[in-house]
């Protein structure tokens, strides 16, 4: 365990290494949720044409309950494992290089790191992502993952979580994305029931 952490801790110092005063701005940014509403737009505009409006209420809902599940289940990861973040590791959090805000402020994150809420939210919808646009285009569902990818990145180069922290929140996140697809199929199957049971 200790080799592990070790490396860990290498990888992560590596990362965090390659930095220069645009990326530490463009990171940043990259790391908040508001960055990407412009993609997000897109997204759902393109899932609303394709599946129209009834069944967009369905597929926002189950986007929302992913996101619910991802999050509160690394919340209470976290809370039990109790894994300083590298920016609050009194070991570390000098040797790192952190992100300072205007007002001269640090960012350094919540306390505890693991494991990571950004991987485990972004990969719960990347698996449902992946999922309601592969009859839409298939050649272009390559990007998510790719936006996950660069999403968690942010965070290891803002020295906020270990590679570890991201790599299970990944696990996590595309286990909660597979329940809430799974979850959503069921939903889909008992909607079409009543519609044959019930026609108008």
């Amino acid at each position: 365990m200790e080799q592990i952490e070790l490396l860990d801790r290498h990888i992560l110092q590596q990362i965090n290494s390659w930095h220069t005063p645009f990326l530490d701005v463009l990171m940043y940014w990259m790391t908040q949720v508001w960055f990407w509403l412009p993609m997000v737009a897109i997204v759902l505009l393109i899932l609303w044409r394709h599946y129209g409006k009834k069944q967009m209420a369905l597929i926002l809902a189950f986007f929302a309950l992913s996101v619910v599940m991802t999050d509160q289940s690394a919340r209470f990861i976290k809370n039990k494992v109790q894994r300083y973040r590298p920016s609050h590791n009194l070991e570390l959090q000098d040797e790192v290089h952190l992100h300072q805000n205007k007002d001269g402020s640090v960012y350094r994150g919540g306390q505890y790191g693991f494991v990571s809420s950004h991987a485990a939210n972004s990969f719960g919808l990347v698996v449902l992502l992946m999922y309601f646009f592969a009859p839409i285009g298939k050649k272009y569902i390559w990007l998510f993952p790719l936006w996950a990818v660069v999403f968690c990145y942010t965070r290891m180069y803002l020295a906020v979580h270990y590679p570890l922290d991201i790599l299970c929140g990944a696990v996590l996140g595309i286990a909660c994305g597979l329940l809430a697809l799974f979850l959503y199929k069921l939903s889909l199957q008992q909607i079409e029931k009543e519609q044959q049971e019930n026609p108008s």
